[in-house]
């Protein structure tokens, strides 16, 4: 039997050869910790323990004021619809800003709660958050147990991805990349040839990360007490392939938002930083790294019953339907809420991914 330090050494060091038995393990392990995924998110991007104890921004300056405002209007919402009685679901929502974009976009959470169906949704995302985050705090533990919600979405990876510059640390350098002509960056299986070169390791010991913090926030879930929360539908979603783009947009608010929100740091900067200037090479490697993303979450929700996925892969217009490189505009995400809401209100069935158009 591998110890847990033997194993968590593996996931970071051989990470393509980390094996499945190897995760199921170390999630069965009763003593793994907050403090253990912490030494592996140290180990990955070289961060000091202050950047991890210190969280994300989510909750910091004027990002974490919008925040806290837009969650409290949110829930004023949530409590005057339960007080009315008239509601048809109640939806619990943790995660990062694809749920809560404070201002100027519609967010997943502003159209579920705008839906016909009437949902009542509480929720406790917060722009800028991480799982590694959501994960350690476990504030969905106690609202699950108060609400007892018939849904629970949960959406999150993203910026433990590209948060300060991180994307970088994930990468080769491009000079150290060679492109075999016959690769066509026009095709998404020339894309994802093309950034399966330039993701290093420290990308594929992410992904299992990703993988073992998703398996144990639904375990801690359902585990221990199985009953309690059986009839719960549980609901992932991977993002879509964001465009690197230091453009700041059209019109008369997005640019001032994109402005002051340095769009361009997340994607683009990290990129050039590690020597890869040509658009269409940037695109392949995002497109590469969400194609791998929403495939480890589709097949984490194969080991459960109740795990469903939004797969949104291609659905946004590259041309014309992102806000900025990290989120669609307001008419893009209501159609991908469409999606949610087929997931939500299915029943009886056996399929597990729900893909937006």
């Amino acid at each position: 039997m591998r110890s847990e330090k033997t194993i968590i050494d593996s996931l970071l060091e051989s990470p393509e050869d980390f094996k499945t038995e190897d995760l199921i393990k170390l999630i069965k392990e009763e003593d793994i910790s907050s403090k253990d995924l912490r030494r592996i998110l140290l180990r990955i991007f070289d961060l000091n323990i202050e950047t991890v104890l210190n969280k994300s921004a989510a909750d910091k300056g004027l990002l974490g004021i919008f925040n806290r405002w837009s969650r409290k209007q949110k829930e004023k919402i949530f409590w005057k619809k339960i007080k009315s009685g008239k509601f048809s679901k109640i939806i619990l929502a943790e995660g990062d800003s694809w749920f809560e974009y404070p201002l100027f976009i519609h967010d997943i959470t502003d159209h579920l709660i705008d839906s016909e169906n009437n949902y009542a949704v509480f929720s406790q995302a917060y722009g800028g958050d991480w799982i590694a985050n959501i994960l350690f705090e476990k504030e969905y533990i106690e609202e699950l147990s108060l609400l007892k919600p018939d849904v629970f979405i949960i959406s999150g990876g993203g910026n433990d991805i590209v948060g300060n510059y991180r994307l970088a640390h994930l990468l080769h350098r491009r000079n150290e990349i060679k492109k075999p002509p016959e690769i066509d960056l026009d095709t998404l299986q020339g894309k994802l040839d093309f950034a399966a070169k330039c993701l290093n390791k420290e990308f594929s010991g992410l992904l299992n990360l990703f993988n073992l913090q998703y398996n144990l926030l639904i375990n801690s879930i359902t585990p221990k007490d199985k009953k309690k929360f059986e009839s719960l539908r549980i609901i992932t979603q991977g993002y879509d392939y964001g465009i690197p783009s230091s453009k700041k947009g059209f019109g008369i608010i997005r640019p001032i938002t994109n402005y002051f929100a340095d769009n361009g740091k997340w994607l683009k900067t990290p990129l050039l930083l590690r020597g890869y200037d040509d658009e269409k090479e940037q695109v392949a490697i995002v497109t590469g790294m969400i194609h791998r993303f929403n495939d480890m979450l589709i097949e984490v929700g194969k080991a459960y019953d109740n795990v469903y996925h939004i797969d949104s892969r291609g659905s946004v217009n590259p041309q014309t339907g992102w806000y900025n490189e990290l989120h669609p505009k307001s008419k893009e995400f209501k159609e991908i809420v469409a999606v949610f809401e087929e997931c939500i209100e299915s029943s009886g069935t056996s399929k597990k991914v729900f893909t937006a158009p």
